[in-house]
């Protein structure tokens, strides 16, 4: 009932500490923006919050120099996502892995996963981890239980690099706009339009490359996704047809066909958020 309040918790927490970051140094700003994203990672907890506040830290202490935010902003949150990745995924492998076994073995896609991974290895995690809609945190607990290893699966989160750079950018990008309007807006201020201008058209052209490089990772995982679900649904089958739920007076290719529609709609990057949320059993 009360699922939503924790997470309006962590942002509102997040929103406070960005704030008093503002007036820190670099290094220090830059090490705790790392130790936050560790943590947030390892405890499943969102931090997509700390990738914009980074840029915006930064760009209050570089004073407007948005490539030089982004670039420092990336290297403090980019390593506590491979930090915290990393941990989650060697506590998914030892202390924690009867409960991630628990809680995940029985899924579709974990089967779907088990399947892609052992062709593909860590350049499925690196396709994944390009995606926006991925929700990192749970991410790293469910790749502990296929056949990587944790060599493969941190070479894996390169993938979450353009991502969070193109983040970390926007939110400097924004903050460095702001700031430059309300610096224009006072008495006796020269006017920036020129600066504005160019800040915008930047992060336009943000946009397009983003969503182009979006499409074509999504694309990809789409055609490795289908290339492994129609042998895995014809497996899935042949084992039982009582595991499946399906009926014996079903039709062959309608009973693969319900398979199928299920393990597309499990495999689906929206729908792994929740995942490792305590949830009553129906």
């Amino acid at each position: 009932m009360d699922v939503g309040s924790p997470r309006s918790s962590v942002g509102h927490v997040t929103k406070d500490m960005i704030h008093k970051m503002i007036d820190l140094q670099p290094v220090e700003a830059a090490f705790l923006l790392f130790a936050t994203t560790t943590v947030a990672n390892v405890l499943c907890l969102p931090s997509f919050g700390l990738w914009l506040g980074a840029g915006v830290v930064f760009a209050h202490i570089y004073h407007e120099n948005v490539l030089e935010s982004a670039v420092v902003g990336t290297l403090a949150v980019f390593s506590g996502l491979v930090a915290g990745g990393v941990l989650a995924f060697t506590l998914g492998r030892t202390l924690c892995q009867k409960c991630i076994m628990r809680r995940l073995q029985n899924l579709e896609w974990v089967e779907v996963l088990n399947a892609i991974v052992a062709t593909e290895g860590w350049r499925f995690v690196i396709l994944a981890r390009m995606s926006p809609m991925l929700p990192l945190e749970a991410f790293s607990y469910a790749c502990s239980i296929t056949r990587l290893t944790t060599g493969e699966f941190a070479l894996g989160c390169l993938g979450s690099l353009p991502v969070t750079f193109f983040w970390v950018w926007m939110g400097a990008s924004a903050e460095s706009l702001r700031m430059s309007t309300e610096e224009s807006d006072e008495p006796g201020k020269p006017t920036l339009r020129k600066p504005v201008h160019m800040t915008l058209l930047l992060l336009g052209a943000s946009l397009v490359v983003f969503g182009i490089l979006v499409s074509i990772s999504s694309k990809r995982y789409q055609a490795i996704m289908d290339s492994r679900i129609q042998s895995i649904a014809q497996q899935r089958m042949a084992r039982s047809q009582e595991h499946l739920s399906i009926d014996a007076e079903t039709p062959v290719d309608e009973a693969l066909r319900q398979e199928l529609q299920r393990l597309r709609r499990s495999s689906n990057l929206r729908h792994w958020r929740g995942m490792l949320s305590p949830r009553p059993s129906v």
